[in-house]
């Protein structure tokens, strides 16, 4: 009995560290909703983005990783404001469906860039962050270092962005956006200039998840693929709400941890990529705004 709990606890904790990750890929969706009323489809590719512009400095460049890390989410930052610019700013003022529809090319556009990048340029390299070894281990308790990292750097960037959010005056202009665009320009407020900022936020978001994931030692084009993590974070959560991102990517990486580890050894191998998916659809059938997303109400 003694080490069937000890188990569970085990999938538990390695659920919780992975479900920050997913957490912060749910809040880079979020607060660009929250500005815009946009759903972002392309968080896979930013991540990817992200991730290649720090290793080309960290790796290929040899940066010391006290310089690499802060510059590379700078440069994530300004290709996220680079690529609203270009695509999504033309389109402020009309329906949001229609910023939506523009990330979905974003999608596409984007996943071709880095192919075309990877072929003409080359690939950043990689090399391990060599951060302080961390290990937990406590009787059959264990938590690689990297495990630890990827959660203790997901929650604090997560708490950075909600200080930034919450603290500045940068972030009051973000929340007076998200309330109401028309009004909050009449106050003074540039709307195109605050969701070029969430943009920014959210690109380095991504690109802290696609660091912490790649340390793990993987890193190729592939890993846009955790982008689609985020779907089923926000849509549980609540498309709107950061705490709902925060409390579904801990409970999604719970479950999947959970599944990895009493579901599929039963035979059902594979359960584990579907599970958040088999969630996501009971959520929509019983509460289609999800846990804390806000429930408006269209009167006809």
């Amino acid at each position: 009995m003694h080490i069937v709990i000890i188990d569970i606890v085990q999938s538990i904790g390695s659920g919780i560290l992975v479900g920050l990750v997913y957490a912060l890929l749910g809040l880079s969706i979020v607060i660009i909703f929250r500005a815009s009323g946009t759903f972002n489809f392309a968080v896979g590719q930013l991540l990817v983005i992200g991730t290649f512009l720090f290793y080309t400095l960290f790796a290929r460049q040899a940066l010391p990783l006290i310089i690499a890390f802060p510059l590379g989410l700078l440069t994530a930052g300004i290709a996220g404001a680079v690529i609203e610019h270009l695509t999504i700013k033309p389109l402020i003022g009309r329906d949001p469906i229609f910023m939506t529809k523009a990330t979905l090319g974003l999608f596409f556009l984007l996943s071709a860039f880095i192919q075309f990048v990877l072929k003409y340029i080359g690939s950043s390299g990689w090399s391990p962050l060599n951060l302080p070894d961390i290990t937990f281990k406590m009787s059959r308790l264990f938590f690689l270092s990297e495990q630890i990292w990827a959660g203790l750097l997901s929650l604090l960037t997560f708490g950075l962005v909600i200080i930034f959010l919450l603290g500045t005056r940068w972030g009051l202009a973000v929340r007076a956006v998200s309330e109401n665009q028309t009004i909050a320009t009449a106050f003074g407020i540039n709307a195109r200039f605050i969701l070029m900022i969430t943009w920014s936020v959210s690109a380095m978001c991504v690109a802290v998840a696609g660091i912490m994931i790649s340390n793990f030692g993987v890193f190729s084009t592939s890993l846009a693929q955790v982008g689609f993590r985020a779907i089923p974070v926000v849509l549980i959560g609540g498309m709107d709400s950061i705490r709902g991102a925060f409390i579904a990517g801990i409970a999604i990486g719970i479950f999947e941890s959970l599944t990895a580890a009493y579901i599929e050894p039963l035979g059902l191998i594979g359960f584990k990529e579907v599970a958040a998916y088999i969630i996501l659809l009971i959520m929509l059938f019983i509460r289609p705004y999800g846990l804390f997303g806000t429930v408006r109400i269209e009167r006809v």
